[in-house]
């Protein structure tokens, strides 16, 4: 602790007016709190805290703590003799659209801490106490990953090998993982069935719905080596509830995204399925399907998934969204994709745009035109390589057929009273005119009372206001945003016209006026125009300024009126004269940058950004 002045204790701690902060001014992130205590209470205040002003409540929140840190260090210190034992329930199985039983990165594996040396009989009874299921309704089967990079079940024998280590049983594997065979509580038995290592074999069995383009885990089974093929079948008819008479096709999963179709029914289990071992995945489909299916079979299926990728789907009109994923094939046509996402955001396919990324860029880039002939996977291609693929989009209030007719223009609306100004999307016919953009605009702006209900178009370059193009002028001649250059920033503006300006005597002019502090370029706020009449003194031309503005006379004093010419300023004082209308109508000149004169006003601008900010300040941006 240190002593400081005023300034520094308060202003570089609680904030001070903005002119204070600078890249020098040494700032403060702690806080003390400094207490004073009367010599005659000390003994009092700082006496020695006994046992009994502690509350309980304190007391065995503390003890617990001790008592977590106790379990933590004895069981860091004892972390080489535990490993952990992850469970798999058939349960995880269901729902599971790839290769294999399930994705050890999508299910949530329940986890036991045993100790290496622990028996396998004595982890057979943590899973009985966990799972409150007598031990002759369990039945473990370790893990293991085959050649093919499938993970299957093995056969263990707890009464052979109940009395082996668990870290003997797992190889040395930690953690480890076993899949746990549970008997179904409506089976109506009370045990399951017993399991001969060297003539049964264990069979998972999946169901193919070509119609929702989906597999459909259907349970499991223990079956004789010698058993036919062909008697499988009544077995699975009844576990989907099919009538005896259903023809179906048999397939065998192989390897990762490869199945094989089993074609004699007649050869035994044995014979007919490729190195036959526990947990082999039989796949079934009906023989008779519907006409027109996208992936009618089984095999369609598992080389579709060789397409398959996961795709972000961002609302381009909310900068905070996190978006949505869907699994898509990469060969879908744009309708195809189209109609997934809109059913998953239950909004009309068709009432969607979408945007492809920029090239190698997170950002929208082109919309996607609803004739595009292309697949999903030319419009990935510009996503950024090894990063999640993303796709923008905006809902529409109209077709998507319907808008791709009309032109997109970005433009400012103005309030009457020149007090607010908001950006307004319009979506006029590719080729109509001004007045078929002013016409679309009516029906999005709110007119005022009174007002002449009638709109004109406006341009502004900077804050420099000039008048629009006229109204038979076509849309494609207009510049709009996204063909703008660095040099040439332009802004197209719509404004009520009033009343007073409708019709203009032939002695008349529309003046742009500028806000302006100092300098010519130093330029803010709303520009209008003013309607000036030939003749009319200065004084008078005041007076509607102010009036149109609606600035209070102690703060009119403060401005100034000026006429801006190029980069020169001439000030008007009130007694200067009257106005002269063709100093201000453009004249043809050999210098094409030269503009007409209009008005300037000069006065403090009073919504100013802080000039400067502190190195230390973060921006903080908040989205609706």
């Amino acid at each position: 602790m240190e002593v400081c002045t005023k300034a520094e204790a308060i202003e570089y701690n609680y904030g001070g007016l903005d002119d204070d902060l600078s890249l020098q001014a040494r700032h403060c992130s702690n806080a003390y709190m400094l207490v004073y205590i009367r010599d005659s209470v000390l003994p009092t205040v700082l006496q020695d805290i006994i046992e009994q002003d502690i509350p309980s409540e304190l007391v065995d929140r503390l003890s617990e703590e001790k008592r977590m840190e106790q379990v933590r260090r004895s069981e860091r210190s004892e972390a080489n003799a535990y490993m952990n034992v992850h469970v798999v329930l058939e349960e995880y199985f269901e729902g599971h659209q790839v290769t294999d039983l399930f994705d050890y990165e999508k299910v949530h594996l329940r986890v036991f801490r045993v100790k290496r040396t622990a028996t396998m009989t004595e982890l057979m009874g943590m899973l009985v106490e966990a799972f409150k299921t007598p031990a002759e309704q369990l039945r473990l089967w370790p893990l293991s990953q085959r050649h093919s990079q499938l993970t299957r079940p093995m056969v263990f024998d707890i009464q052979d090998d109940g009395n082996k280590s668990v870290i003997t049983v797992a190889d040395s594997q930690n953690p480890w993982t076993v899949f746990l065979e549970m008997l179904s509580p409506d089976s109506g038995v009370a045990h399951l069935p017993v399991f001969d290592k060297e003539t049964d074999v264990l069979l998972f069995f999946k169901y193919y719905d070509p119609n929702q383009k989906k597999l459909h885990y259907v349970g499991h089974g223990y079956y004789n080596l010698t058993m036919k093929i062909g008697d499988l079948v009544p077995d699975l008819l009844d576990r989907v509830g099919w009538s005896r008479d259903t023809q179906v096709i048999l397939y065998e999963e192989q390897a990762s995204g490869y199945v094989v179709r089993i074609n004699n029914f007649n050869e035994t289990i044995e014979k007919s399925m490729r190195e036959i071992t526990d947990g082999d995945i039989v796949i079934f489909e009906k023989r008779e399907k519907a006409d027109n299916l996208e992936l009618p079979t089984v095999e369609d299926y598992f080389r579709d998934l060789l397409y398959r990728v996961e795709v972000t789907f961002i609302d381009k009109t909310n900068p905070n969204d996190s978006g949505f994923t869907l699994e898509l094939s990469q060969r879908m046509s744009y309708d195809q994709w189209v109609k997934v996402v809109g059913q998953r955001m239950n909004v009309d396919p068709y009432e969607i745009q979408f945007f492809k990324c920029q090239t190698y860029k997170d950002v929208p880039g082109n919309a996607l035109r609803s004739s595009y002939d292309g697949t999903l996977k030319d419009i990935l291609i510009y996503n950024k390589p090894k990063s999640t693929k993303k796709i923008f989009y905006q809902i529409l209030s109209m077709n998507i057929n319907e808008l791709e007719t009309k032109k997109q223009f970005k433009c400012v609306w103005v309030s009457a009273n020149l007090k607010e100004e908001k950006e307004i999307v319009l979506y006029p016919s590719k080729c109509g005119t001004v007045k078929t953009l002013l016409d679309e605009a009516a029906k999005q702006v709110e007119f005022s009372d009174g007002g002449s209900r009638r709109l004109r178009l406006a341009e502004i370059i900077g804050h420099k206001l000039n008048m629009g193009p006229s109204e038979d002028t076509l849309l494609e001649c207009l510049q709009t945003s996204a063909e703008q250059t660095l040099t040439n920033q332009k802004m197209y503006r719509i404004e009520e016209v009033p009343k007073d300006e409708v019709n203009l005597a032939a002695d008349e002019q529309l003046v742009p006026v500028t806000h302006f502090y100092k300098d010519i370029y130093n330029s803010f706020g709303i520009p209008f125009f003013i309607k000036v009449k030939n003749g009319e003194p200065y004084a008078s031309l005041r007076r509607r300024i102010k009036a149109k503005l609606s600035v209070p006379d102690k703060e009119w004093e403060k401005y100034k009126l000026a006429i801006l010419t190029m980069n020169r300023i001439d000030y008007i004082t009130e007694d200067e004269g009257c106005v002269n209308v063709n100093e201000f109508r453009s004249q043809t000149t050999n210098n094409p940058r030269q503009t007409a004169p209009y008005f300037g006003l000069e006065h403090v601008n009073k919504l100013q950004k802080r000039s400067r900010f502190s190195y230390l300040e973060k921006a903080i941006k908040i989205y609706n």
